[in-house]
């Protein structure tokens, strides 16, 4: 509702696979407004990396709410959760958000009674060469460091998940979270197969079918939820 009013159409709209995303609805605003509409991998959060751990802090922000008993009207404190957000120094940039999106540092409340130091008067053209200054060089800091942090949680992620070597006609195991209605999530199995590799979409995605049924329509996995199926067609699969 607000999005377009303020910040104009987008070229390209990429979202994870929830209904309210690829709705009909949604499908149809795309169409007319021309934008290319994507979507992650299912349950693959990672494909959308930036904006799940966006999200993830925020909701813990909001938790801090919901102990004092705030559940229900969690839309009401959503605004000071962002004001948090916005104000606090990612370790990703080594700068707020507030910053590296105006140029200048946050004003708080607490500023009423601990002012900051003036800005010195300028003229305007003097004060635009100067704040494209100032965000550039905050901008290529921040370049810097996340690119940094980058390679640090690569290897962190790496270290737990192997090489893949996935090719077609492979039998695997599906991780699907998910249990079937009316079932307990403790007592789940939350793996599934086996799946017959059809196509190596890229070096971390295939596109697998079900081995058994081979009606079942096909769809696409990350290597990370996949595992070598080691039994035999018609067994009962591992755990």
């Amino acid at each position: 509702r607000t999005w377009i009013s303020r910040w104009g159409s987008p070229l390209s709209f990429h979202s994870d696979c929830g209904s309210n995303f690829e709705s009909q609805l949604m499908q149809e605003v795309c169409h007319l407004l021309d934008v290319r509409k994507t979507h992650t991998i299912p349950y693959h959060p990672e494909g959308n990396g930036l904006v799940e751990r966006t999200n993830r802090t925020i909701n813990n922000i909001l938790l801090a709410f919901t102990n004092d008993g705030h559940q229900h009207d969690w839309d009401v404190h959503l605004p000071f959760c962002l004001l948090a957000y916005r104000g606090t120094t990612h370790s990703s940039t080594g700068f707020t958000p507030h910053y590296l999106w105006t140029g200048r540092d946050l004003r708080l409340p607490v500023d009423l009674r601990y002012p900051l130091p003036a800005p010195e008067q300028t003229t305007p053209q003097t004060f635009a060469t100067k704040l494209r200054e100032v965000i550039r060089s905050a901008h290529n800091a921040a370049r810097i460091t996340l690119g940094n942090a980058s390679i640090h949680q690569k290897r962190n992620f790496d270290r737990h998940i192997a090489g893949t070597g996935f090719q077609i006609g492979d039998l695997v195991m599906h991780h699907y979270p998910i249990p079937p209605r009316g079932t307990s999530a403790k007592l789940h199995h939350p793996w599934r197969g086996p799946f017959a590799v059809l196509d190596v979409l890229a070096p971390t995605s295939f596109l697998l079918r079900n081995a058994i049924r081979a009606e079942s329509p096909p769809f696409t996995a990350h290597f990370s939820k996949l595992k070598p199926y080691r039994g035999r067609l018609g067994e009962t699969p591992p755990p």
